[in-house]
């Protein structure tokens, strides 16, 4: 394949190597790759691509949030640099415009329904590295609700370890009067106390009762640890907001180590099952057999290598399935909504059977 060819494979159920067409420096740790489009690309804003690379013959994968206007803007992902980050690390030291990388997605579910002929009121929360899907949501929201406004809270160490701050500061210039931007920095003074130091409950009550963070608003986005989206959100709740109009998205340490095998444990003749299944998976039906200290994409990964997946920390929602027939303990979910839930969703790779037999659906 040529540089110049545009693939058609569809990206949405397997993985395509796509170019690297363009490769910026955003901060001291911190890239932002534009990828070549595939045929047909469309995507929903906070939606994430899953990059795959092999380093010493073990595959790694990684999520990464694209940061661009749905649905059809460029295929561009930030990356950070991690330590420790196998991936991170070989893609903003190494990597060069023309290479290759395989790229899956989009996939997840930190995005919502939008209402252009509606005029609503949004506040956003982003740390750090979780601006990238924040970003994307913030463009969509502006361009495709002409008559809403957009209050965002953006927390970062310091003012030079702040991403993508050049497209943020373009888009309030061009949305003059509907994105409201504070930047909070947590180890640098700025000349407003409220916007300096450590983000806790009692700052957070101040930054609403202040207006830079709105309770009254028709949706809310929170992007980054657990622990501040958690304090970000209750000190909503309590002032006012409806839970369900919160969106969170977290972030974990797991999906940044080092090099580890994303192969599902080794079997033999003593390994107890504890289950047997079926999984839909690109108009095909699988058996497979769930062994004990088996998740279901391990089990559905043994037989079937294409199963999707990513984090394996139930933060992604790359490898949810709707769950057929039987049912499943789900350990962890970050990556599904109520009413995913509702629907019938799990996160296969935090899911254990507790039947006999479970059917799964990845197409469904």
């Amino acid at each position: 394949m040529s540089s110049t060819d545009t693939p058609t494979i569809d990206i949405e159920t397997t993985f395509a190597p796509l170019a690297v067409t363009e490769i910026e420096h955003d901060t001291d740790d911190s890239i932002i790759l534009t990828f070549e489009a595939p045929s047909g690309w469309r995507f929903d804003h906070g939606q994430h691509v899953i990059l795959r690379r092999h380093f010493d013959n073990v595959e790694v994968r990684r999520s990464y949030s694209i940061c661009s206007r749905a649905p059809d803007g460029p295929l561009r992902v930030s990356i950070k640099r991690v330590p420790g980050g196998v991936f991170s690390t070989w893609a903003t030291n190494d990597l060069q415009v023309g290479e290759r990388i395989d790229v899956m997605g989009p996939s997840g579910h930190f995005t919502h329904d939008l209402l252009p002929a509606k005029s609503q009121r949004y506040t956003m929360l982003a740390a750090g590295s979780g601006i990238t899907p924040i970003i994307s949501i913030v463009a969509t929201v502006l361009e495709r609700e002409p008559a809403s406004t957009v209050s965002l809270i953006y927390v970062n160490r310091t003012s030079t370890s702040t991403m993508l701050l050049e497209d943020l500061e373009d888009l309030r210039d061009r949305f003059i009067g509907r994105l409201e931007i504070a930047y909070l920095f947590t180890r640098e003074a700025t000349e407003a106390e409220l916007l300096s130091g450590r983000p806790d409950r009692e700052r957070f009550d101040a930054l609403i009762g202040a207006g830079l963070f709105p309770a009254d608003v028709g949706h809310v986005f929170l992007c980054g640890p657990m622990d501040l989206i958690e304090t970000a959100s209750d000190a909503l709740v309590a002032a006012g907001t409806d839970p369900i109009h919160i969106h969170r998205e977290l972030f974990t340490a797991d999906q940044l180590g080092s090099v580890r095998s994303v192969a599902p444990q080794e079997i033999d003749d003593t390994t107890a099952t504890i289950a047997t299944g079926t999984a839909t998976l690109h108009g095909r039906d699988t058996s497979f057999t769930v062994y004990e200290g088996d998740s279901v994409l391990d089990a559905v990964q043994r037989e079937r290598p294409d199963a999707p997946f990513s984090c394996r920390s139930g933060v992604c929602s790359t490898c949810q399935a709707k769950l057929v027939e039987g049912n499943v303990d789900m350990a962890v979910n970050y990556g599904l909504e109520q009413d995913d839930l509702d629907r019938g969703y799990v996160l296969t790779c935090q899911s254990r059977p507790t039947t006999t037999t479970v059917i799964v659906d990845y197409d469904g």
